[in-house]
């Protein structure tokens, strides 16, 4: 089990909102950040700027970091995100988002990519 408990929280909301709405993304989503520490998902700019396939929102389920070139705009939410990859984010023209405000923006999972 997590320590962090914001991290618990984020997973048992996800969970909650997959399970009520039937929204299989975010089920999923919850069981990446409920993964064991050896299995947290850790994301560089670049390899988002690579599943980047146009309009889509990415969600990562773990940190993004800074490593790597971004010149896209994305729409980008995650538990957490490095100094420097909010900063290329927001260089570029994208958005940074927390859970809480990627899924307020997109609450029915619809066109939302998942990467790991």
């Amino acid at each position: 089990m997590k320590s962090n408990k914001i991290l618990r929280s984020q997973a048992v909301m996800l969970e909650r909102l997959g399970r009520k709405e039937k929204i299989g993304i975010w089920r999923d989503a919850a069981a990446y950040l409920s993964a064991s520490s050896r299995n947290e998902t850790s994301v560089n700019v670049a390899h988002l700027a690579r599943a980047d396939d146009g309009d889509s929102p990415l969600f990562v389920p773990g940190k993004v970091l800074g490593s790597g070139p971004l010149e896209k705009k994305l729409v980008v939410g995650a538990f957490a995100f490095s100094a420097s990859a909010r900063k290329k984010i927001e260089t570029a023209g994208g958005e940074a988002l927390t859970i809480e405000e990627f899924v307020k923006r997109f609450p029915d999972g619809s066109g939302v990519r998942l990467v790991k």
